[in-house]
């Protein structure tokens, strides 16, 4: 029995694998009509199969060592006209061509090809699909009429669909199947990409993740070509007079900040969103450092909140109970805190509301702070009973926006590449995913550092990897108490780091604070001065050439100092 909706197939595929007893399938039980190219046809025809081929329906034979087949109007007119179209159909009855329901193709192996030793650049180049790219690409863009499948996946699929063992709605599938086909093409055309840029380059042609250079650019799922599409126009960019957007990455994973996850407040701006970025990249990080942060082995991970203002960690806080982890991040500088942005690793309730609703009032006139309001709060979720508190208990409460972005207590191996433009080009690289690797962490004097100690160098060395270089983090009894950051020399981040400390009420803390630097002291002027201030234990990555002029000044006041022999650079 002929299906309604699919009479016609055209079948091209290289991997014969499976193809004899999917239109078989399609022959005998569901009656469609089969067209095929050369090799398909031929192996259809060797099991009795009924099949047409292509250059029968074009009335043109393949030409130029198969380059040219089915890049014809008979063809694709077949698989692009709208059914819909009163005018289209007349013209297909005008050319005489029939309607094409179906198309399954896979493309020729050139990833696998130029992965084989030896392969030359003519092979390389006959290898290059030229037609099935473009059957693919006719039949995903008339998917509402059109089924394609560009696998085995996608072939199941289309006899699921032909059974009538589809759930959910025929338009859902059919976008499935156009985006697994667009998928396909948009790799296949970062494989050529990769190996044809190599070439040019005057280098060896690699093949896909093999690239000594930069192997990054070649993985699987990790070519230049990432997909795009525009996803919430903005207020504005950096400034009003700057246009923005905010583009979402196709297909990606991992937890975000996209405007779609928005459940109360005003427009995001760009300034917003980058700041909740950072905000919730820091909060994932510390929530996955787990129960080290508290000088412990074993346990949940506990309560992680942070402020972030313009891009850099003006408050952290870890503790078992919310509201403390909480006041230890206001705490850090309530000043900056003010209009900042507000992460935290645990879904929000009325309780915890109302103490960031009320924390001038708890904590922050006698801080000396001039005031409080949250721009953004990012969190795992937000219950009604705590919006609803957001809302009423302060002016500002129904202007903040707050993003619910799902669970944070796993660690997420991101494969986007980091991604910055510049002026004609852009910079690309792998993201920063060195976290705490203890194992390589090395003693260089002769205190180690105490139990509390340690728990604050992982939180400094964290934090100060989330924070603009040069950085320098201290940190004490679970909390950011002083942080320099972006400053051209090392110790002027040395300095501004213990004076917001003092500034903001911590003289007392810095006594037994630990200090992280995000890469290393140049000269021994920089923990000489967070020694004079009263820091007990040191972090950084070690490698300069007066390194031991740095152990030394520790030694010399029995200070511990850890070297990891990892740099965390943020430009």
């Amino acid at each position: 029995m002929t299906h309604p909706q699919v009479r016609r197939a055209l079948l091209s595929t290289y991997d014969k694998s499976g193809i004899v007893e999917f239109a078989r399938t399609l022959s005998v039980d569901f009656g469609v009509e089969l067209i095929a190219t050369g090799g398909t046809a031929r192996l259809l025809k060797q099991h009795r199969l009924p099949v047409t081929l292509v250059e029968q329906i074009t009335g043109f034979p393949e030409m130029l060592d198969g380059r040219v087949k089915t890049l014809h109007p008979k063809i694709h007119a077949g698989i692009l006209a709208d059914r819909d179209n009163p005018e289209h159909l007349r013209q297909l009855e005008a050319a005489d061509v029939v309607p094409i329901d179906l198309v399954v193709v896979d493309l020729y192996p050139f990833e696998e090809a130029v992965a084989q030793p030896g392969c030359s650049p003519a092979t390389a180049i006959e290898m290059i699909d030229i037609g099935g790219p473009c059957m693919l690409r006719a039949a995903a863009k008339n998917h509402r009429h059109v089924l394609v499948a560009s696998d085995a996946h996608g072939r199941e699929l289309c006899l699921a669909y032909l059974r009538g063992e589809v759930p959910g709605d025929e338009l859902t599938l059919r976008q499935e199947l156009a985006a697994l086909a667009f998928n396909r093409t948009e790799e296949y055309d970062a494989a050529v990409c990769t190996y044809l840029t190599e070439a040019a380059l005057g280098r060896q042609p690699a093949a896909p993740g093999e690239s000594e250079e930069a192997p990054f650019l070649t993985e699987k799922g990790q070519g230049l070509i990432q997909v795009l599409e525009e996803s919430q126009p903005l207020r504005y960019g950096e400034n009003p007079h700057q246009q923005a957007a905010y583009l979402a990455l196709c297909g990606a994973e991992l937890v975000g900040v996209a405007p779609a996850s928005q459940v109360a407040g005003d427009e995001v701006s760009f300034n917003n969103l980058a700041d909740a970025d950072a905000a919730l990249r820091l909060a994932t990080e510390l929530a996955c450092a787990g129960r080290g942060l508290l000088g412990e082995e074993e346990g949940p991970p506990p309560s992680v909140c942070v402020f972030i203002k313009h891009g850099n960690a003006c408050g952290a806080g870890v503790a078992d109970d919310p509201v403390e982890a909480y006041r230890r991040a206001y705490l850090g500088d309530p000043n900056a805190a003010m209009g900042g942005v507000l992460a935290c690793n645990f879904a929000v309730d009325a309780q915890f509301a109302a103490a960031v609703m009320d924390s001038y009032d708890r904590w922050g006139k006698a801080a000396g702070a001039g005031g409080f309001f949250v721009e953004v709060w990012v969190a795992p979720a937000f219950d009604d009973h705590a919006l609803g508190h957001v809302r009423d208990a302060k002016k500002w409460g129904r202007k903040a926006r707050l993003l619910a972005v799902g669970d944070l207590d796993t660690e997420s191996e991101s494969a986007e590449l980091d991604c910055r433009q510049l002026t004609g080009g852009m910079l690309v690289q792998t993201p920063d995913l060195v976290g705490l690797n203890e194992d390589e962490w090395k003693l260089v004097t002769d205190r180690p550092p105490t139990a509390r100690e340690l728990a604050d160098l992982r939180l400094a060395w964290l934090i100060c990897k989330h924070t603009r270089s040069n950085a320098i983090t201290l940190c004490r009894d679970g909390m950011l108490i002083g942080n320099g950051a972006g400053q051209m020399s090392r110790v002027m981040s040395c300095r501004i780091a213990t004076w917001l400390a003092q500034e903001n009420g911590h003289a007392e803390r810095l006594g037994g604070a630990a200090a992280a630097s995000d890469a290393f002291f140049p000269f021994r002027d920089g923990p000489d001065l967070l020694l004079a201030a009263g820091v007990t234990a040191f972090i950084q990555p070690g490698g300069s050439k007066r390194d031991a002029d740095t152990v030394a000044s520790c030694k010399e006041r029995g200070a511990a100092m850890i070297f990891t022999g990892t740099r965390h650079f943020r430009h």
